[in-house]
């Protein structure tokens, strides 16, 4: 006997099909009709993003890392995103992860690096409330973006502005010296786990005003020292300072130089950088906790040099937890003069122990929070389509499954996850 299938209205639809949103190209997914286009806050350049929404994915692409590279990841307007960045005129802090609501930026991470402008595989990733920036060198052998192996470095914060959303790289600037990302080396791919553990956990004041140039960021301490009165550091950084001299030593003041070339060349480092990653930060909040996974690449020690000035103001230095119970304890300490917080002791735990099974339960506990617990962004999880939520948490499922440490927390977010595909949305 045949089935006989009903369809109304012609109501399947190309639209409502499903297609491939992970490994995928944005030169496939253009090509099929889905993705879109935004424009960036100040009107310089578009990305090209997912034409629907989801919550959990990743963007890799080949970049040439110049001032503003951008890859974005859960864009809903041109001013609410988060964005993978660069800045090459900055002292030691070049790799970035920002935070964009209603076009007020805040720095959510920070590696202490300072890069070239040599290409390179860079890729920002969401999974449930933990935004990744990643990077890789690329040493000169081919180099598979879909499977491209450990990353040179991973910066992470924990942010809960933005549940859903469009990924996608910019591809375009009006002027050369700006960084882009390759439309043809740029795929959607899932999200990425691991993390570097915590080697310190302070709190801090803050700083900036908010604006593109000046975000809101925790107040860190500096040591800026001229590149020309070091020895040892790559040779690039001593050909950006040497530009910076000969315009000076020719009579042009900051103000001119940047008019010039768009930025002022790079002259200092800074020995006191270290890479660092936000927990839930909050402008509206007297301090923040950052959780600091690296030292100054050039001198060791500044590290020690963020704890005192933490010290030095009656803050939080916290030891890094050394397990899941140490870490859950230390969470539920600090929460009580941080209310606004809304990510979860696993969330915690994940940041600072860096452990994938941790990824997988801080990534139920999203779902379970804004499809059946608090519904803060409800709405905007709703976006995403039903197929899509579907297979992912039918994924998060069967890793969890795989999982043979924390048997008993495993088996509680188990449940989290039965229970949100047997209530639905």
């Amino acid at each position: 006997m045949k089935l006989k299938v009903e369809i109304p209205d012609r109501s399947v639809t190309r639209d409502k099909l499903e297609y491939p949103t992970e490994n995928v190209s944005f030169a496939y997914l253009s090509v099929i009709n889905k993705v879109r286009v935004v424009s960036h806050q100040r009107a310089w350049s578009g990305a090209v993003v997912t034409y629907d929404a989801f919550a959990d994915k990743a963007v890799i692409a080949l970049i040439q890392p110049n001032n503003g590279m951008v890859l974005k990841a859960r864009v809903n307007t041109a001013v609410d995103y988060y964005r993978q960045t660069t800045y090459l005129d900055r002292s030691s802090e070049d790799h970035k992860i920002e935070r964009s609501v209603g076009g007020t930026m805040t720095g959510l991470a920070s590696e202490a690096v300072d890069l070239d402008n040599r290409g390179r595989l860079f890729a920002i990733s969401c999974s449930g409330s933990t935004v990744k920036g990643l990077r890789w060198t690329i040493d000169g052998s081919p180099v598979d973006p879909l499977s491209p192996g450990t990353p040179t470095a991973t910066i992470s914060a924990t942010d809960t502005s933005f549940a859903s959303g469009h990924f996608g790289p910019r591809v375009m600037r009006e002027a050369s010296p700006h960084g882009f990302a390759d439309p043809l080396a740029s795929f959607l791919i899932p999200p990425m786990t691991p993390l570097p553990p915590a080697q310190t956990i302070l709190e801090l004041d803050i700083e900036g005003s908010g604006a593109p140039e000046d975000p809101y960021r925790p107040l860190l301490s500096k040591n800026l020292v001229e590149i020309t009165s070091l020895e040892g550091l790559p040779s690039f950084l001593y050909q950006e300072a040497k530009k910076y001299e000969v315009l000076r030593a020719r009579g042009f003041t900051d103000e001119e130089i940047q008019l010039l070339l768009g930025s002022i060349p790079q002259h200092q480092i800074d020995l006191g950088a270290v890479t660092w990653g936000a927990f839930e930060f909050s402008p509206n909040s007297p301090a923040n906790i950052i959780v600091v996974t690296g030292d100054n690449p050039y001198q060791q020690g500044a590290i020690h040099k963020q704890t005192e000035l933490a010290r030095s103001k009656n803050m939080r230095v916290l030891k890094p937890p050394r397990n899941y119970g140490e870490a859950v304890a230390q969470y539920q300490r600090v929460k009580r003069d941080y209310k606004h917080w809304l990510a979860g002791k696993d969330n915690y735990a994940y940041m600072t122990l860096g452990l994938e099974e941790l990824d997988l339960f801080q990534n139920i506990d999203f779902y379970h929070g804004e499809l059946v617990e608090h519904r803060t962004h409800y709405d905007q999880l709703k976006r995403v389509p039903d197929w899509e939520l579907w297979r992912r948490l039918e994924e998060l499922e069967r890793k969890l499954e795989r999982v043979t440490v924390l048997t008993e927390e495993r088996d509680k977010h188990i449940s989290k996850v039965k229970e949100v595909k047997r209530l639905g949305w």
